[in-house]
């Protein structure tokens, strides 16, 4: 059982949840959400600022996203194309965001937040593309605050819920810090199947129509 002091999750949790989405968005499989949903608790609790943990989140997301349009711009369809052969998630992500960019524009950037899959694909995608960086960071930026606060809002409404979870945990000799530990794993081992799963069978033969 991982045990972690308030005092601790007082000085260093809004630390842990940069890194965390910072991870997240440079392509670590780690999931962002529990965390930022353990951190709303902690701040309907009183134990963590509310502006610093969105502080956090913003500029760790923005960084990552920044690192990969950058990367977009530089290397251009070389690199969309490297990361497609990564895996078919990836492949069918980049192609149905390059739809709706066509069809809707820069607010797809802030839409793609909220869109499994799409998130970690658009910012190297968008560096691709004619759009200006200033832009771009601005539709990014209202994505990620729109998204964090989502999550964070989400877990300090529901901060009772969750602290009688907590305390069922504990009777059961686990903490958070093993819940979490958990769900990354989980989260880690259905990153890999999504990227070993192939296209419908269907798919490739229809495309060639």
């Amino acid at each position: 059982m991982i045990q972690i002091p308030p005092s601790a999750i007082a000085q260093w949790g809004a630390a842990a949840v940069f890194g965390n989405v910072l991870l997240t968005r440079l392509g670590v499989p780690l999931p962002s959400a529990p965390l930022l949903v353990f951190a709303g608790s902690m701040i309907a609790s009183g134990r963590l600022s509310l502006s610093h943990v969105l502080i956090a989140a913003v500029c760790g997301a923005l960084l990552g996203d920044s690192a990969w349009f950058s990367a977009g711009r530089i290397y251009g369809r070389r690199l969309v194309a490297a990361l497609s052969r990564r895996s078919y998630a990836i492949e069918s992500g980049m192609r149905t965001t390059s739809e709706l960019f066509e069809r809707y524009g820069a607010p797809i950037i802030a839409i793609s937040k909220f869109v499994p899959g799409l998130g970690l694909v658009t910012p190297p995608l968008m560096g691709t593309t004619r759009i200006a960086a200033l832009v771009f960071l601005l539709w990014d930026a209202a994505g990620i605050v729109a998204w964090s606060a989502f999550w964070v809002l989400g877990g300090a409404l529901f901060q009772r819920q969750l602290h009688f979870a907590l305390v069922e945990l504990q009777m059961h000799g686990a903490t958070v810090i093993d819940l979490l530990a958990l769900v990354a794993l989980l989260y880690c081992a259905y990153r890999l199947l999504r990227r070993r799963t192939p296209g419908r069978s269907g798919d490739e033969p229809e495309a060639r129509r």
